[in-house]
């Protein structure tokens, strides 16, 4: 049975990354046993059944470790729950914004591959990074602030050429792809390649709130008409001493200090989103948690 309407009819569309259920990538360092996979696929269902949620996104990690794995399970899995699930593209490991060439085009070129292997599938949304963690660390890099932009420069047009590359190579509609703000590197520097290539955006809460900022001042700050899609979690904060202070994202809804029901009530109130709001934890427990979080304030 095919659940796509499960939401509250709010103006809300809320869904479930694979990750909440099984870890980063179907447990990307642990077990990708696939009859294993299946029984736990079946058990996800079922979870997601019985808080009425009918919207996926499904992390791809696992076809770089087993190829294949899509056509052959995780796609006839899939189609029996959601008609049009969204898809997070893979990242761990790759970079599409590298200054070495050779490895720029190996990212891109394992992307496309998952993309390909996804063709039996009604995609709403491929979620995209287009820079990694070498990206984030340049902000702290200890070099003057002209060799720094100087690198920011570098990794926006090598972002820019793999945004092309791809859609050149797929031939697919631009808006089906979604590009999502990381931990660090700024988004403003790559809000440019949504605009220049018609792409949309993924916007996740959690990542935005580590550098200090509440949801609500990301749609302030970019067009709400490009987003195509949320990753919705909560983050908290910590004091570990005079100067530090921790923030883990990631962490279940209505637990940190994001006020997610506050941003959820002025998404209703807008009227202007109709894309998915995806949970994004990572335990089975942490995602119970946020659902029931969603149930009690009455947005499932």
């Amino acid at each position: 049975m095919v659940n796509d309407n499960f939401n509250k009819d709010n103006g809300l569309n809320f869904g479930v990354n694979t990750d909440s259920f099984f870890g980063i990538g179907f447990g990307l360092l642990g077990d990708n046993n696939l009859d294993r996979l299946q029984t736990s696929f079946n058990d996800f269902f079922g979870l997601l059944n019985s808080y009425k949620i009918g919207n996926i996104e499904i992390n791809t990690e696992i076809e770089q470790l087993n190829p294949g794995s899509f056509q052959k399970l995780i796609i006839p899995l899939v189609s029996s729950f959601s008609s049009k699930p969204s898809v997070h593209l893979p990242y761990l490991q790759l970079n599409p914004a590298s200054p070495l060439e050779e490895y720029r085009q190996v990212s891109v070129n394992a992307i496309i591959r998952v993309i390909d292997a996804c063709r039996g599938l009604d995609v709403k949304k491929f979620v995209i990074h287009l820079t990694s963690e070498f990206e984030d660390s340049i902000l702290f890099f200890p070099i003057e602030e002209k060799a720094k932009r100087t690198l920011i420069d570098i990794a926006v047009n090598q972002a820019k050429k793999s945004m092309s590359d791809i859609l050149k190579e797929t031939k697919l509609p631009p808006s089906v792809f979604a590009l999502e703000n990381l931990e660090v590197f700024p988004f403003d520097y790559l809000y440019p390649i949504v605009e220049e290539f018609g792409i949309s955006v993924c916007f996740d809460m959690g990542h935005w709130g580590l550098n200090g900022f509440m949801p609500e001042e990301f749609l302030e700050k970019f067009n709400l008409n490009r987003i195509g899609e949320m990753h919705i979690q909560d983050m908290t904060e910590k004091r570990s001493d005079l100067r530090t202070t921790v923030r883990n994202e990631h962490r279940p809804l209505g637990t940190g200090i994001l006020k997610p029901d506050e941003f959820f009530n002025s998404l209703i109130e807008n009227r202007q989103f109709s894309g998915s709001l995806i949970i994004e934890n990572r335990s089975k427990e942490d995602l119970i948690s946020s659902l029931d979080y969603l149930k009690s304030g009455n947005f499932i």
